[in-house]
């Protein structure tokens, strides 16, 4: 009997090591990134910070500042209230150590022009 333990090796039931197994990391949040998907959608839909902060009953807008500087991402709670404010799924919200968690073809289209839009807006 094997037992997998976080530094990648296998030990026995004995504790004695066997051979180094390769563990893939699990799948994690990117903070940064799922910071300027926020940010890129309160832009689409006109809100700042503040209104942010009124539509979650937040006591302060530095949580929302938080959010969108990449310090901390919403809780579960605070992303599905989002999800319904902006119209997306909380996957098309979220954006992690590998591929889009979104599913669906449709927004990822979106999102892509959208971030070309925006990117040349703000350069103009």
């Amino acid at each position: 009997m094997t037992e997998v333990i976080l530094d990648g090796k296998e030990k026995d039931a004995k504790g004695d090591e066997g051979m180094t197994k390769n563990i893939e990391s699990f799948p994690v949040i990117n903070k940064n990134e799922t910071a300027k998907r926020l940010e890129l959608l309160m832009k689409w839909n006109h809100l700042q910070p503040k209104d942010i902060q009124t539509y979650l009953g937040l006591a302060c807008v530095q949580t929302v500042y938080r959010w969108i500087e990449g310090i901390n991402i919403p809780s579960v709670d605070h992303l599905y209230a989002l999800s319904r404010l902006f119209h997306v799924n909380i996957d098309d919200m979220l954006m992690g150590n590998g591929d889009t968690v979104s599913t669906s073809v449709q927004y990822k289209i979106v999102f892509r022009f959208m971030m070309y839009y925006t990117k040349l807006k703000d350069a103009a």
